[in-house]
């Protein structure tokens, strides 16, 4: 039954077992070395993340306004995202203020470009040597986080006269959380 048949050549058989076996083989040995080398040769040619970059301007324990005899430095900084819109919520403390002094916190302007007004926000009049606090929130519209910040200062001295000058201060990176 099988006379008539010529058994195939003892070359192709070779070929077809070394092809079968080795190249699994050769598989796995490539992927073993990768993975030793990139833990052993600290990931040479792995791809590397893309960095997202810094953005300058004031955070938390940063003073933003150091042209003013007083010290306005951020206590709380932070971006509550939600599905409508996002609450930034910034804290700022003054202390030593020389003359009579009051900060606001006016208007936010985001990264895009929209200006966003507060909550009116003010640490009200202080007194000479007297510390205070302010806060103010924003809201953002969804997915933005804020650019600058527009602060008025009003300063009194003793003989009475209020002054104020507005001030614009960068914003740095603020942490977004989920609530």
């Amino acid at each position: 039954m099988f006379e008539d048949v010529d058994p195939p050549e003892v070359s192709m058989v070779r070929v077809l077992l070394v092809l079968a076996i080795g190249l699994p083989i050769a598989i796995e040995v490539v992927t073993f070395g990768g993975l030793v080398g990139h833990y052993v040769g600290g990931g040479q040619g792995a791809a590397t993340p893309t960095a997202t970059p810094e953005v300058d301007g004031a955070a938390v324990g940063d003073e933003i306004l150091p042209e003013t005899t007083a010290t306005e430095r951020v206590t709380e900084a932070t971006v509550v995202a939600r599905e409508d819109s996002w609450r930034f919520v910034l804290t700022v403390n003054v202390t030593d203020a020389a003359d009579g002094y009051e900060l606001r916190l006016d208007s936010v302007t985001t990264r895009d470009g929209r200006t966003v007004d507060g909550s009116g926000a003010t640490t009200g009049a202080l007194s000479p040597g007297q510390s205070g606090a302010v806060t103010g929130t924003w809201r953002l519209p969804a997915g933005q986080r804020p650019d600058t910040l527009r602060a008025t200062v009003v300063t009194t001295p003793a003989n009475g006269t209020a002054s104020a000058r507005g001030y614009t201060v960068e914003i740095g990176d603020v942490p977004v959380s989920g609530n």
